[in-house]
């Protein structure tokens, strides 16, 4: 036991050895004269260039008596400058001053009639300002140079801002974000505010926020973590200042206080001066300091009973320590120890066992506060919350005394070591933690130390972390079965506000004229970029090298899904409740887990799919411990009893969540009866089916199917067809069970399918459009029309229906390219808007689709978008197996984003156009509508097709 041990010790302190030696996650700080922090991550491993601008500024720097403006200045701070995202300022900025004064006279007018003429007048302004104002041109920009993802984010600690492009264009993109944080223009607020409404309804029908920020206000009593939401109060969203935004702006939105972040394949040292000329013109001002009180602690038990869910529910939940503390890494240790992922944990045995029916744990990471909150679900009927109680205060308090088995203790950490280094993989995910890395006021090197300080911590360090915190002072909330009455908000009588986004700013023209770099698209060779060979028994392995770190990732997916078995995802549920001969379910995973491996189970239309991931160096290990459980699992004791309550409650969850139950509808619109969420297995067939019947299903698809092997690492091909051949159940003579889709219903006439929900505050829309056969041929007009049609802020659905009327928070749509050779495609569209918009958005949606709006004069910009987007589309290492898995079931022998690259040169208004009359123009539709059908006229709906009122349970089982 005493060399197994040493084994793991050593196995952690390699970790970061690693981490420390890979270049590809330095990362170089500076500071400009100015004080702007730059973080610069150069990687050659990578296809592209992730880039952000964060300010250390979020909901809690906000005033009590003005809560949300840190969120409205995201929104605002993608509507242009002086200079940019505007025809003429000096004649639009007349009208902005009015509004700006119209607001600060509505937040202090509390006469319902004076409140609708402010109102109105606020509208006229905003209808003669938007003759100047271009609010789209950042993102048209952003977009003309290949930037994906844009987006930004708040929480309570920052605002980030960031995207992706390509390396070439990195000197454009400076300027680009340098400009948008000089004099910006919070132009289309009244657009914007309407939109922000609705993310705050969005926000009130999840009941998971909801609950969450029950606990919250309890926790965090004199703290703004618990005091108001980042999205802000209702009233205060409906009375916003902007001049009180423009001080928010003018306070943190100042170099000292805001960091530039750079992660990519760039040149660090070729970057600097533009950096320099760029950033460095801001103005340095003064930072600001933010006095929270101190934190209120909890005294005793603070007790309050809700009725906020479907099923009971109760919580524990504890002031911990925030980030920086010295306590923190013993926390995090603690908090994995007692629930994780990997279902290790003290308290994941309660729920593996049938103890109890959930009792799963997160914990709250502020830089100002932290916490630990454990959600517990007894089993129905059977079981009280206070049992569950006791039994969780058990487990608890066996942490407290140290009697920690040292297996999962070693693994623990093995485990957190393991996932640092996958959280930084992903370059998207890398930047954001460089970011967080910053605003914790760390060095980047002290960041990367985390799995060398986590060794540092003892059994003893977790035991005192635990018995200092997690004891009598806590917060616990009870909620049994009940809904409060949703808020009903109005939609302002506005007309909408539409702007000619034809025209271009002064900058514009300027950063039009700037040169890019050279560069050369980089595209999949199907043949030398994975590595491939055939099992005996036809099973396929593919292989991909892994250039970051020794985590490796293994998936076996045999060839038979749900579509030819509805009971397989059932098999998968017993598959992770079962053991083997020689060890019980707990010792199984604990010993995954002091392997640095982890796994789960996946089933899909066409697949039944184990997934590993961990350290490389234990492979064989794993493989052997991952054949004897696969050749022989044993189910737990009762398992189809905990299955059944499991299932049950997650359904009853699911009939309370809108945004799941629209998609059920959708679902049944295309599938009819053969929509997944009908040919699952019924509660009853979950009683009536027995675990020994289910594995049996499992031991026949590794004895007669073939499988499909993928593994991202650095182990030699021939070695690992030996091992896999030599560890694992793999059929002699394999069955090659065909792909198969489900087939789609073809609607002869329009129609409309309604589900009411008076609880609901959003309205859930979905558009589905069958389409035509497809060929490879096919791809590019596919490519730009959907992002003409349905591409961002700059696409025809989201301006138009968000941009322009307000009528939704979200909003989108596309033609997806079939999933099979010689299948159709189909239109999905989708609008998720307030109850009482639901028409208006239907109508402009309606209007789209039917006769789509043509605009020759953006080619120019969607042709350069559409051939930078190629630039960085090239996958992460960890991606490019089944990107190239799925263009091949397309019917593409290459990469078809080569070819589309040169068809994007020529394309035309025109060559988009044919493709819509060919696939969407004229074709039957179905409408789906999920939502409060007393906030909307069903008349009205008539007038475009057949209205048909479902029930739910005629879509759902």
């Amino acid at each position: 036991m005493k060399s197994y041990l040493s084994l793991l010790a050593a196995l952690i302190c390699g970790c970061f050895t690693f981490a420390q030696t890979n270049h590809a996650l330095e990362v170089e700080s500076y500071q400009l004269d100015n004080g702007l922090t730059v973080l610069l991550n150069p990687d050659p491993t990578a296809s592209r260039v992730f880039g952000a601008v964060m300010v250390k500024a979020g909901a809690k720097h906000e005033s009590p008596e003005a809560t949300g403006m840190a969120h409205y200045l995201e929104h605002l701070l993608f509507k242009g400058t002086q200079t940019m995202g505007t025809m003429d300022y000096e004649a639009e900025r007349p009208h902005l001053d009015s509004i700006n004064s119209l607001y600060e006279q509505l937040a202090q007018t509390e006469d319902p009639t004076q409140q609708a003429q402010l109102q109105q007048q606020i509208n006229e302004q905003a209808k003669a300002a938007s003759e100047y104002g271009l609010p789209n041109e950042f993102d048209r920009l952003l977009r003309s140079i290949g930037g994906t993802g844009i987006n930004a984010f708040t929480n309570y600690e920052m605002t980030f801002y960031h995207n992706s492009f390509p390396a070439h264009e990195i000197e454009r993109w400076l300027d680009l974000y340098s400009t948008r944080f000089d004099d910006p223009v919070f132009r289309s607020f009244q657009s914007e505010l309407e939109v922000v409404y609705e993310e705050k309804n969005r926000a009130m029908d999840n009941i998971e926020r909801k609950f969450v920020e029950q606990i919250t206000s309890q926790l965090y009593p004199n703290l703004p973590y618990g005091q108001w939401s980042v999205l802000g109060t209702v009233e205060h969203l409906k009375k916003p200042s902007l001049i009180r935004m423009y001080e928010f702006f003018e306070k943190n939105y100042v170099p000292g206080n805001m960091a530039l972040i750079l992660s990519g394949n760039f040149d660090a040292e070729g970057v600097k001066p533009m950096i320099e000329s760029r950033f460095g013109a801001w103005e340095a001002r003064p930072v600001p300091e933010l006095d929270l009180p101190e934190l209120q602690p909890i005294e005793g038990k603070v007790v309050e009973k809700v009725r906020i869910t479907p099923i009971k529910v109760g919580t524990l939940s504890w002031q911990t320590v925030p980030m920086g503390h010295p306590d923190r890494l013993a926390m995090d240790l603690c908090e994995y120890l007692l629930f994780n992922e990997e279902e290790t944990g003290m308290l994941n045995q309660l729920q593996l066992n049938g103890d109890v029916m959930y009792a799963f744990g997160f914990g709250d990471r502020y830089l100002d506060a932290g916490g630990f909150n454990l959600i517990l679900v007894p089993k129905p009927i059977v079981q009280p919350l206070g049992g569950v109680k006791k039994k969780v205060l058990n487990i608890i308090d066996e942490v407290k005394a140290g009697n920690i088995p040292e297996t999962l203790f070693l693994a623990a950490k093995n485990a957190l070591s393991a996932d640092f280094q996958r959280s930084l993989e992903d370059l998207d995910a890398r930047g954001r933690t460089i970011g967080w890395a910053f605003a914790q006021g760390m060095t980047w090197e002290e960041y990367l130390s985390y799995p060398d300080r986590m060794e540092e911590v003892s059994m003893e360090d977790v035991a005192a972390v635990a018995h200092r915190y997690l004891g009598e002072n806590r917060v616990e909330i009870i909620s049994r079965t009940g809904f409060g009455k949703p808020p009903k908000l109005d939609k302002p009588p506005f007309e909408p506000v539409t702007t000619d986004q034809n025209g271009s700013s002064a900058y514009a023209a300027q950063f039009e004229a700037m040169q890019s770099q050279p560069f050369a698209p980089r595209f999949l060779d199907f043949e030398a970029d994975v590595q491939r060979a055939t099992l005996p028994g036809g099973h396929e392995l593919w292989v991909n090298e892994n250039p970051l770190n020794d985590i490796f990732t293994l998936s076996i997916r045999w060839q038979k899904g749900q579509l030819t078995d509805p009971a397989l995802p059932l098999v998968g549920n017993v598959l992770d409740y079962s053991g083997t001969d020689e060890m019980d379910l707990e010792e199984l995973k604990q010993r995954f887990a002091s392997l640095g491996c982890s796994y789960s189970i996946a089933v899909g239309n066409n697949t039944f799919v184990v997934n590993l991931s961990g350290q490389e160096e234990n492979l064989e290990q794993v493989l052997e411990l991952l054949g004897k459980w696969l050749k022989a699992p044993v189910p737990q004791p009762k398992v189809m009893d905990l299955l059944h309550d499991q299932i049950k409650t997650e359904r009853k969850l699911e009939q309370e969540s809108p945004s799941t139950m629209g998609r059920t509808l959708v679902n049944y619109a295309i599938y009819g009866d053969r929509s997944p969420f009908l040919t699952r297995p019924s509660l009853d067939d979950v009683k009536e089916t027995s675990a020994g019947e289910l594995l049996g299903k499992f031991k026949a698809l590794t004895e007669q199917y073939q499988a499909e092997i993928t593994f991202e690492g650095n182990t030699a091909v021939a070695d690992l067809e030996t091992l896999l051949l030599d560890k694992l159940p793999l059929a002699e003579d394999g069955q090659a069970e065909p792909f198969q889709l489900i087939p789609e219903q073809q609607p002869s006439s329009p129609r409309i399918m309604v589900i009411d929900d008076k609880k609901a505050v959003q309205s859930h829309v979905y558009f589905f459009i069958p389409g035509v056969e497809m060929t490879p041929a096919d791809y590019p007009q596919v490519q730009a029309f959907n992002e003409y049609f349905g591409g961002g802020f700059s696409g025809l659905v989201l301006q138009e229906i968000r941009e322009y009327r307000s009528l939704a928070y979200s909003a989108g749509a596309s033609y997806n390219q079939p999933v099979m050779a010689g299948e159709s495609g189909r239109m999905i569209g989708y609008i998720g808007c307030q109850a009482d918009k639901t028409l208006d958005a239907i109508e402009v949606m309606h209007g789209l689709v039917t006769d789509m709006p043509l605009k020759p004069e953006r080619m120019d910009d969607l042709r350069s978008s559409l051939q930078m987007k190629v630039v960085t589309a090239y996958p992460d290492f960890r991606a490019v197996i089944d990107r190239i898995r799925t263009y091949q079931r397309q019917g593409f022998d290459t990469d078809p984003n080569e070819a589309a690259y040169e068809a994007y040169a020529d394309m035309t208004m025109e060559d988009i156009q044919a493709f819509y009359q060919k696939a969407i123009q004229g074709q039957p539709y179905v409408i789906t509508i999920y939502g409060d059908t007393s906030r909307f006229d069903m008349e009205q709906l008539k007038e475009l097709g057949q209205v048909e009122v479902l029930e739910l349970d005629e879509v759902r089982r």
